[in-house]
C-alpha cells in the first residue's frame, strides 16, 4: 500500500527500522504515563512481529498490528513513521470502543510537512480494507490534526495533569 512513495510494512517485514520507531516512541510516550511504560512499548513492538497482517478477525482478542511507513531515499529506504491498529485499549473506561488506531508518530524532522496527513490516510485505507468501517482513537492535544481529517470528539477523559481526546471517524465516506 503507498502514498506518495510512502508504504505501509508490517513490523514482521521491516525489523531492520522497529529500534528506530521504538525509540521515538519511548521518547515521546515511553515514561511518565500510567497506562504504557517502556518495557510495554518494548514489549508491543515483539508482540507485532508475530501478528496476523492478512486479515482483522472482529471477534479477535488483543490483536496488534504495527506498520513501519518506509519511502525510498538515496541510499535505499528510511523508516518515516509507524502506526498501529488494535482491537483494545489502554483506558478501562474506553474498553467498549474498537478498533483502534494507536501508536501513531511521525518522524520529529517530518513533523508538519504533510507526511502524517498522508500516513493517516494509507492506514485508513488498509483499515477500510479489513471490513472495519468505523475506527477510533485517543490523543493528547492533537485534536485538531485529527478533527481536520474528519474525526469528531466523542468523549474527553480528566486525568492528573492531561486531557485525553476520544475521537472516531466512519471509514469509506
Amino acid at each position: 500500500m503507498s502514498s506518495d512513495g510512502l508504504r505501509l510494512v508490517p513490523i514482521s517485514q521491516a525489523k531492520e527500522f522497529a529500534a528506530e520507531a521504538l525509540s521515538w516512541s519511548l521518547k515521546l510516550w515511553g515514561e511518565g504515563k500510567d497506562e504504557f511504560t517502556s518495557e510495554d512499548w518494548r514489549g508491543f513492538y515483539t508482540r507485532t512481529l508475530n501478528s496476523d497482517y492478512e486479515n482483522w478477525d472482529f471477534n479477535g482478542i488483543d490483536q496488534e498490528l504495527l506498520f513501519m511507513v518506509l519511502r525510498n531515499n538515496k541510499d535505499g529506504q528510511e523508516v518515516v513513521a509507524s502506526i498501529a491498529l488494535c482491537d483494545f485499549d489502554d483506558f478501562e473506561e474506553y474498553r467498549q470502543f474498537k478498533p483502534w488506531i494507536a501508536a501513531f508518530i511521525v518522524r520529529e524532522d517530518l513533523r508538519g510537512s504533510g507526511v502524517g496527513s498522508a500516513v493517516l490516510e494509507l492506514m485508513e485505507k488498509k483499515i477500510f480494507d479489513y471490513g472495519v468501517k468505523h475506527i477510533y482513537l485517543w490523543t493528547e492535544g492533537e485534536k485538531n490534526f485529527y478533527g481536520k481529517r474528519g474525526y469528531q470528539l466523542i468523549d474527553q477523559l480528566h486525568k492528573p495533569g492531561r486531557v485525553i481526546d476520544l475521537m472516531q471517524k466512519e471509514l469509506g465516506k
